[in-house]
């Protein structure tokens, strides 16, 4: 497993250097950190990793949004992250689209025409956006954290109701968890 996928990703930027080609820059809140492969192979082990079927989630998250491009990645309402070009294009199909943390968003400015983004660790990011642009990639990223965070409380709601009944059955699910803990139990003895 490679050692960036476990930090506390805040920015995910692809970049194009000479001697390697397109490569992505890991932006942490102890640096950057020079990854040799594509954005899109790094977003798809970093969905992987999360458990996420990106493909499913954007064809959820389409339905439910004005947007059909260019959609939020969801993996917890702490970890949304906004896609926004953060680089000139090379060539046809570039990938030119970085991901940013909604939550290491500090501030957007607006610097002699351009945009950039501060991230909580103070590096600025250029953005290859309007400022209209990234406060509406950055809004929809907002509903998607309300969203996803209504849908796991309701997750939890719902479980909770089916072990509140009283005379409900005892599943097998239920009994191997249980036989579980008497084991772990049982062996701290």
């Amino acid at each position: 497993m490679e050692e960036w996928i476990k930090d506390d990703l805040l920015a995910i930027i692809p970049t194009y250097d000479g001697e390697n080609g397109n490569c992505t820059y890991i932006e942490t809140m102890d640096g950057r950190i020079k990854v040799r492969k594509t954005i899109k192979t790094v977003i798809k082990q970093f969905c992987g990793y999360h458990q996420l079927d990106l493909k499913e989630s954007n064809k959820y998250y389409r339905d439910l949004l004005p947007i059909k491009v260019n959609l939020p990645i969801p993996l917890t309402p702490e970890l949304v992250y906004v896609q926004l070009k953060l680089r000139e294009p090379i060539g046809k199909d570039d990938g030119a689209m970085g991901y940013v943390k909604l939550k290491a968003i500090e501030k957007v400015i607006k610097k002699n025409g351009d945009v950039f983004i501060r991230l909580k660790n103070r590096t600025e990011l250029q953005t290859f956006c309007t400022f209209e642009t990234v406060d509406r990639q950055l809004h929809y990223g907002e509903l998607v954290r309300e969203l996803i965070g209504k849908k796991e409380s309701k997750i939890v709601k719902e479980s909770l109701e089916y072990y509140n009944q009283q005379d409900g059955p005892a599943m097998k699910s239920d009994i191997a968890r249980l036989y579980m803990k008497i084991d772990d139990l049982l062996s701290k003895i």
